[in-house]
């Protein structure tokens, strides 16, 4: 099995991720503001999330490949294409309404995302049924 190349080269991951803690972005994900003092591993805490995955040949290096994310977010994002995040987004909008926090989002997207009519591969980026 290959190795994370996020692992691989830590020195060189840790600078990609300071390079983007230091812009204070908000999460590319719900679009909401980050708690950058928050710890590791709470789920509104900052994560370096790349927009084509590495399980997909996306460099976790690449200025260019990643941005900020909330830990609850990036989590349930997992290996999803940015444009399947960016349609369930869409629709979670559409039909649920604006989220309230991360969390809050994350929760939304599921109910969405487990609805058959609004696949992942074939969801609308605006509804075209009246449900």
């Amino acid at each position: 099995m290959p190795r994370d190349p996020r692992r691989a080269n830590g020195s060189r991951r840790t600078a990609t991720m300071r390079w983007l803690r230091a812009q204070a972005r908000p999460c590319h994900i719900c679009g909401m503001p980050i708690d950058y003092g928050a710890q590791a591993g709470e789920p509104r805490a900052y994560e370096c999330d790349e927009l084509v995955p590495v399980s997909r040949g996306g460099s976790p290096y690449d200025h260019g490949n990643v941005d900020a994310a909330h830990r609850c977010c990036n989590s349930w994002r997992g290996a999803k294409s940015m444009r399947t995040v960016e349609r369930l987004r869409a629709l979670v909008l559409d039909r649920l309404g604006m989220w309230s926090s991360p969390e809050d989002f994350v929760a939304r997207a599921k109910v969405v995302a487990r609805d058959p009519r609004a696949g992942a591969d074939r969801c609308p980026a605006r509804p075209t049924t009246d449900w």
